[in-house]
């Protein structure tokens, strides 16, 4: 750029400088010109005045005098010398004064001239005698001999100054020619210049606009499938509404992808974005196999936006599209890290639920496919208001939450648990209860998930925590308290010291608390957790490993970590009542904890005979609806500690 900019300044200082000499020049040859011309005029002049002093009239006349004394001669003689006389006076006259010692050595000659004239004067005027014709004769060849010497002086030197003016001109020309030829020579310069500088500049503005283009690219494609990404898909959906035809369908389909990918350290994301390439090129497979325009895009989210048009009820449905999407992704996925099995959740939405917005038809969609990921199915799902009603009624939720957790509106209820065998109460569960005062009780079950999907379950379970060991200390003092503690609680940093300031701030003494663990959480660290675990229970907090048998539950987890408690959860008890296979497996289960010094904790019983065959089983403790439901902390005192003394309800 300096470069270029430096040359840019220098062409026009060139051009500037050879302005200046070329006019410097120009002026010098003018006045050159002119010098030479008033030299030629001046030789010319100088040539015609110097022949113009002649005496050869007036050595005729004295000749002839002296061979013939015709008086006719004297008198012609005298007159000649008058002229020459005069013509030496103008000669005098016009002799230049260039050289000054020069001239003064001519005119010192021409006076000698003129003092002989004068002197040949009475001699000319009375040429009486030979004699005197002869000695006029004499002086007349000296005057002509000086006068010859005076003007080969006169013009040599006029000569010799036209031939300087005249080199002085030529190289004035030449100068005045080279400069032309630097004008010339600097013109092109600084046209290759120009052409260079415009050829590079062509050529910036060629990738400035490729990069442009490149960027604009990147704008509106996503970078890992090149599809178009969420936001230009959507100003598509919006123009396509917008300019459909009468009768026109419009359709759109969002394709969600689960990929069962190992988690490798180091490769996860690497994995995830070559299953995602790899879908890419399934998707687009499908497309090209079905004669229709379809657009497709990338989703916010893992999956794909598709975007196509139904005319008549001949085309082809947005079923049978699902449906060989499906197919195709039924065989796994290839990669270059290896195949993987990936299934799609689909939902689709058309434009006629749709009669306001455009990008009505995306949420649509958005929303049956959400329904898709909760149908363990995975089959099609089409968009149905009552799906908006949902979202809505889950926003409206989620903003109250957070609102409800400040005000102290979720409140902690207590669920009795018993012995079994004895019917003694021995300890209640703390869960979580929210009463709204527009929309009611709302279900732990709808809010509880909100609040682990949008953060709020850590202040929420801090919350109860605190609120459940202040007034489970209304109960008696061997009374135990179970307190739930979510994966995000377990994972904070500072989950001990909130626990041990918790208890010092309400005053429960650590043995009366017991944290309940869910599988779950064990699976996001497993050696993390058992590592904080194992500072609370150093404190003499109980752990209880919570809701096992569901999902993928594994007997190492029961083996890995010394549980003070492992509860059964309630699916596994109802199947296991009527399988006797899962009652073998319920007793082994029973055996471990026995050889590990654990206690076993039933939930969910509802019913007489779930009791008496848990019983029969070896189970000690439980809690259910058959013995009573999550309650306040004043029911669990009127019903079961009205003079604080335990009660019996075996029988």
């Amino acid at each position: 750029m300096r470069h270029g900019l430096s040359l840019r300044l220098l062409f026009p200082l060139c051009f500037a400088v050879l302005a200046v000499l070329a006019g410097l020049n120009g002026y010098y040859l003018y006045s050159a010109h002119a010098n030479l011309s008033r030299q030629l005029d001046t030789y010319d002049k100088m040539t015609r005045t110097i022949a113009a002093v002649d005496t050869r009239m007036m050595e005729r006349a004295a000749g002839s005098y002296a061979a013939f004394s015709l008086q006719q001669d004297s008198q012609l003689a005298s007159v000649s010398l008058r002229e020459f006389l005069k013509s030496l006076e103008i000669l005098e006259a016009t002799l230049p004064t260039q050289e000054a010692s020069v001239s003064q050595y001519v005119r010192e000659r021409l006076d000698a001239v003129g003092r002989d004239a004068d002197a040949l004067q009475p001699i000319l005027t009375d040429l009486s005698t030979k004699t005197a014709a002869r000695q006029a004769l004499s002086h007349l060849r000296t005057a002509a001999a000086s006068i010859d010497q005076v003007r080969e002086l006169i013009l040599s030197r006029i000569r010799t100054q036209i031939d300087q003016t005249r080199q002085e001109v030529e190289q004035f020309r030449t100068g005045l020619l080279a400069i032309g030829l630097a004008f010339v020579l600097s013109a092109l310069g600084w046209i290759g210049i120009l052409v260079r500088e415009n050829r590079i500049a062509v050529q910036k503005a060629k990738t400035e606009s490729a990069r442009a283009d490149k960027l604009a690219h990147q704008l509106d494609h996503d970078p890992k499938t090149g599809l178009i990404n969420h936001s230009i898909f959507a100003k598509t959906v919006t123009e396509a509404f917008e300019t459909r035809h009468p009768g026109d369908e419009l359709v759109v389909m969002r394709v969600d992808l689960e990929s069962r990918v190992p988690v490798i350290d180091g490769f996860g994301h690497a994995i995830d974005d070559a299953v995602l390439r790899s879908a890419t090129d399934v998707m687009r497979h499908v497309i090209d196999t079905i004669d229709l325009p379809i657009t497709l895009g990338r989703s916010a989210g893992k999956g794909f936006l598709l975007l196509f048009k139904r005319a008549s009820e001949m085309d082809l449905s947005a079923e049978h599209i699902a449906s060989r999407i499906q197919d195709q992704f039924l065989r796994p996925v290839a990669t270059a890290h290896g195949s993987y099995v990936v299934t799609p959740a689909i939902g689709f939405a058309d434009s006629r639920a749709s009669d306001a917005h455009g990008s009505d038809i995306i949420r649509n969609a958005d929303l049956a496919v959400a329904n898709a990921v909760q149908n363990t199915k995975r089959r099609p799902v089409t968009y149905e208001p009552v799906m908006r009603a949902h979202m809505e009624r889950h926003a409206r939720v989620e903003a109250a939450l957070a609102r409800a957790i400040e005000a102290n509106e979720c409140l902690p209820h207590f669920q009795p648990q018993f012995n079994l065998k004895t019917g003694r109460i021995f300890g209640v569960e703390a869960l979580a209860r929210w009463y709204h005062s527009e929309l009611g009780w709302i279900s732990p079950s709808e809010f509880i998930p909100i609040a682990e999907s949008s953060g709020d379950i850590v202040p929420m379970g801090w919350k109860i925590l605190e609120t459940s060991c202040a007034e489970v200390q209304l109960l008696p003092s061997n009374l135990q308290l179970s307190v739930n503690l979510s994966v995000a609680q377990i994972l904070n940093d500072d989950v001990v010291a909130m626990v041990d300031e918790c208890l010092g701030r309400t005053g429960l003494p650590a043995q009366r608390l017991k944290l309940e663990i869910t599988e779950s959480t064990l699976m996001k660290d497993l050696e993390r957790v058992k590592s904080t675990l194992t500072e609370l229970r150093n404190f003499g907090i109980g752990i209880s490993l919570d809701d096992f048998g569901v999902g993928y539950s594994a007997l190492s987890y029961l083996t890995d970590f010394h549980w003070d408690e492992i509860k059964i959860d309630r699916s596994f008890v109802c199947r296991a009542v009527r399988d006797q296979k899962l009652r073998d497996i319920l007793k082994m289960v029973l055996g471990i904890a026995k050889t590990m010094g654990s206690d076993v904790l039933i939930e969910g019983i509802e019913t007489v005979e779930q009791r008496d065959i848990l019983v029969d089983l070896g189970c000690e403790n439980g809690q259910g609806y058959l013995f009573g439901g999550p309650m306040a902390i004043d029911d669990i005192t009127t019903l079961f500690f009205p003079d604080h003394k335990q009660r019996s309800f075996a029988g």
